[in-house]
């Protein structure tokens, strides 16, 4: 695996791997991080990430692997991407479990989809995606450059118009 795939894979397993339990399969991913960041070939880096992505898989949220076209994303921002969903997913872990099923009742797929979230799982899938969508959406209108956060981390979008302000600028 070539240095800049194993940057761009290992870093959204980092993010993802800062709000997980400490666990012993966590341990075997995070060793195995450190292994393929001072490995000397990239035969031996593929090794590594076959053994991450083999114990990762029987983890909940484990990063999937990016499927079809390269991204035309910069690496520093498939980093804070990555890096917001995982915020997004904690914000949501810390809700008390007591919570999940009222939750689960009340908020629903929006549109034609009907029905409820089946897990909170779901629910969260759901909201890191949508966050996903809204950065590459606001990255592509230029109004974020996918790079620019607060001291907080949080990303300095430029909030999309609202009607009124569109209308009044239709007009001029």
């Amino acid at each position: 695996m070539k240095m800049k795939n194993w940057t761009l894979n290992t870093n959204k397993v980092r993010a993802w791997a800062e709000n997980q339990p400490k666990s012993d399969n966590l341990s075997a991913v995070l060793l195995s991080l450190t292994l393929g960041d001072n490995a000397g070939s990239d035969d031996l880096r593929s090794t590594y990430w076959t053994a991450i992505r083999s114990i990762g898989s029987t983890m909940e949220s484990f990063p999937a692997a990016r499927r079809g076209r390269e991204s035309t994303l910069t690496e520093e921002q498939e980093l804070v991407l990555a890096t917001v969903e995982e915020y997004v997913a904690s914000a949501f872990a810390s809700i008390p479990t007591e919570y999940h099923d009222m939750l689960l009742a009340v908020i629903v797929p929006h549109g034609r989809t009907g029905g409820n979230y089946a897990t909170m799982a779901d629910l969260v899938s759901h909201y890191k995606k949508s966050a996903h969508n809204y950065m590459v959406t606001s990255m592509k209108e230029n109004r974020w450059n996918g790079a620019e956060m607060n001291e907080n981390g949080v990303p300095q979008i430029t909030p999309r118009p609202t009607k009124a302000e569109q209308e009044d600028s239709e007009e001029e």
